[in-house]
């Protein structure tokens, strides 16, 4: 009887539902743009702040300098000239952020996404967690982008290209393999997938990431068009003040000029749970690729149970990279109590092993991540090479 009643509404209250259902689904809509606007908009403040923040940290030095005995100034007279130098390094990163937000302003641009004038922006403080980032982006980009990491990339990279041109063969006819790089950061490892001609999709959660990899990946018309200086930020561990100032030039090869097929290439925005955890997804792909990438999960199990759902039968992961769970510490700096799952690397296998994941390679292999080569303090990770197939 019940379900007679419910197949005999009336028009009127169907309409009367549809219309509910629209207005909470345009309201969730725009609730959900007004997030991600605020978010956006203090990236925004960050990197716009980047030059004052950075030309507080030189003023500081000055001021120490000036404190010193006479004597001793003359020994480091030649820091008045680096002082100078300095002044100008943070004006050339400024001058990189300034012309990447500037093409964020078009009216091509989705409005929630749209950088506003200077002057339409209320001023607030910027917390130094997010001056922190706005660092962490230039380091990023001698990362992916510079001929200098190539070395670094090579690491990281070039085991995980290596097993994937062993395993994905063009068929002709046939679409190419479909690559899925999670965590794609500025984008080089998905660069370096579709330039093998694989339909690569990098996924990322981060706007600091997002806004400088589309700059770099769609407004780079030629090499080394940028001159970035990443490691001037701090006077610890350097041999000479010309290695601390030196410049880096970005990037090393413009996407336009990589040799990219045609429709092979793109990157999706989100939260790597909910984007990939969609049904659409499921048997999907023929690779999923993580670097330095699932220690940055709430919860590691449901990553692999994701990556192993997303993945054809006989399909592959890879997957390199530490256990330097991201979540672990965040009582320290948040006042939310995030969800952290640890587990060691025997717990990864394991886990992958009971969501459909086989395991036919693990190695250990040596890797850095965003270091500055010529530091005298180099941070090496013992990182987790891992093949596994679908069953």
């Amino acid at each position: 009887g019940d379900r007679g009643g419910a197949t005999s509404m009336t028009v009127p209250e169907e309409h009367e539902k549809a219309k509910g259902w629209d207005r909470d689904n345009a309201i969730a809509k725009q609730a959900d743009e007004e997030l991600e606007r605020a978010a956006f908009l203090k990236i925004v403040r960050a990197m716009r702040d980047y030059a004052s923040d950075a030309a507080r940290e030189v003023h500081r030095w000055e001021r120490n300098y000036e404190r010193l005995p006479e004597n001793h100034r003359a020994l480091l007279s030649h820091h008045v000239a680096k002082h100078d130098d300095a002044y100008r390094c943070v004006k050339r990163n400024d001058d990189f952020f300034k012309e990447m937000l500037s093409s964020f302003t078009g009216d091509d641009v989705p409005p929630h996404l749209r950088v506003p004038p200077p002057g339409e922006m209320a001023h607030e403080p910027v917390a130094p967690s997010d001056a922190v980032k706005v660092l962490y982006v230039l380091k990023n980009l001698a990362r992916d982008w510079s001929a200098e990491a190539a070395d670094e990339r090579l690491q990281s990279h070039g085991p995980i290209l290596a097993e994937l041109e062993r395993r994905l063969k063009a068929v002709p006819g046939r679409p190419p393999p479909r690559v899925m790089v999670p965590g794609a950061g500025l984008g080089r490892l998905v660069l370096e997938c579709a330039r093998r001609g694989w339909e690569s999709e990098g996924n990322e959660y981060s706007y600091y990431m997002l806004l400088t990899s589309s700059f770099i990946l769609n407004h780079a018309t030629k090499a080394e068009q940028f001159t970035i200086h990443p490691w001037m930020h701090t006077n610890n561990n350097h041999l000479s003040d010309a290695n601390q100032l030196r410049g880096v030039k970005v990037p090393d090869v413009p996407a336009c000029d990589a040799g990219v097929p045609p429709g092979c290439m793109g990157m999706c925005a989100g939260d790597f749970v909910e984007v990939y955890g969609a049904a659409e997804n499921a048997g999907r792909w023929d690779a999923v690729a993580t670097c330095f990438f699932i220690d940055t999960a709430h919860n590691v199990i449901e990553y692999l149970e994701i990556i192993s759902r997303c993945l054809k039968p006989g399909a592959v992961w890879v997957n390199f990279g530490p256990l330097l769970y991201h979540w672990a510490d965040a009582d320290g700096y948040l006042s939310t109590d995030e969800m952290s799952v640890e587990m060691s690397l025997e717990d990864v296998e394991r886990v992958a092993d009971a969501v459909g994941l086989d395991v036919v390679k693990k190695e250990m292999r040596e890797s850095k991540y965003t270091g500055d080569k010529m530091s005298m303090c180099q941070t090496v990770y013992e990182c987790a090479f891992i093949v596994a197939v679908k069953r």
